[in-house]
């Protein structure tokens, strides 16, 4: 999930995790069997802990607002991780073509 650094009025500002700051594009990364662990593994960690947070949403909903919010939060980072994965298998998909 990423960490909110500001809001103002109804708009938050939020920076992604450190981990993910370095992931932001995965074509700039060298084109290394290493580098493409790595950015595998990340890929997988970020997937792993949004499931985990959307599955703690699911059963923590209680009908409430902050329950609604969280389970939302949480949502919309399991789709951001998800597109990330495939973001970082396809840049290394068309590295080995």
């Amino acid at each position: 999930m990423t960490t909110t650094i500001a809001q103002a009025g109804f708009v938050q500002v939020t920076s992604p995790y450190p981990e993910e700051q370095e992931l932001l594009d995965p074509a700039l990364a060298a084109p290394t069997p290493q580098k493409a662990a790595q950015l595998r593994q990340k890929a997988s960690h970020w997937l792993s802990r949004a499931q985990k947070e959307l599955h703690d949403a699911i059963f923590a909903r209680d009908g409430s607002e902050a329950g609604l919010d969280r389970y939302a939060s949480a949502r919309a980072e399991l789709d951001s991780a998800e597109t990330w994965a495939l973001r970082v298998a396809e840049a290394f998909a068309i590295r080995r073509d």
